[in-house]
């Protein structure tokens, strides 16, 4: 369809006065036209009843008293006293977006709530396999501060040994994500083609460099945090006991 072009619609004739685009593309299904016209190509037995009505209002901060406004009416019209009873439904742009903003704010709050789980778990994992490699390596501790090492060396060796495990695990996160972030898109897209804003807004998923960098420096600072134990007690070992040590 072109503008200011013809379209036949129950045989009369009218001109297309302007295309309505989405971010999803446009849509020939849908036809948007005055209320006075629409009911002129309506068939006689259904031209006064509506499934739906569309207002548009020309201030956003009306929308409450708009609502307010068409509910009072329409329970006036249909015969209805009490608000209750009422047998259609009104819904705001505005009332959309705080529905979505509110499950929004659920979603992150339950991620949030995995994310922090998900990290003592994995800096108890840490801590535990430093723990053993200390104990594997006790042997080899008592070489190295028999031969010189001090405490700072056998602390930054094993600090950096819980640093590397958490970068590995960050990594490993970060690309798990990347595929679930982008998984969760697709979902939305084919989900939202019928499913209006939300639909769009769950099909476009995005990771910026920046959180990735930070993924990595938490992951570090877990690993180091997780390990700092281990490695202070590594660190205070003594040659003789070390070397002793079965």
């Amino acid at each position: 369809m072109q503008l200011n072009s013809k379209i036949i619609i129950n045989g009369k004739s009218f001109t297309i006065v302007g295309i309505l685009t989405t971010s999803g593309g446009s849509d020939d299904r849908q036809i948007f036209m005055p209320i006075a016209s629409a009911i002129t190509v309506l068939d006689s037995k259904t031209s006064k009843s509506f499934d739906s009505i569309i207002v548009k209002i020309s201030d956003i901060s009306l929308s409450s008293d708009t609502v307010t406004q068409l509910t009072n009416k329409l329970l006036l019209s249909h015969g209805i006293l009490q608000s209750n009873k009422q047998d259609f439904s009104i819904t705001s742009q505005e009332a959309l977006q705080q529905s979505v903003t509110s499950t929004l704010s659920s979603v992150s709050l339950f991620l949030t709530a995995i994310a922090a789980i998900s990290l003592i778990v994995g800096a108890i994992g840490i801590m535990n396999t430093m723990f053993t490699s200390v104990l594997e390596k006790t042997k080899e501790i008592g070489i190295l501060k028999a031969l010189g090492a001090k405490n700072r060396d056998i602390l930054a060796i094993f600090l950096l040994n819980s640093g590397i495990i958490g970068l590995i695990g960050g990594i490993f996160g970060v690309i798990i994500g990347i595929f679930a972030s982008n998984y969760i898109g697709q979902l939305g897209g084919i989900s939202g083609s019928g499913a209006g804003g939300l639909g769009r807004l769950l099909s476009s998923t995005y990771v910026s460099p920046i959180l990735i960098a930070e993924v990595f420096l938490l992951s570090i600072a877990i690993g180091l945090i997780s390990g700092a134990i281990p490695a202070y007690r590594a660190s205070k070992l003594e040659p003789v006991d070390a070397l002793r040590y079965e």
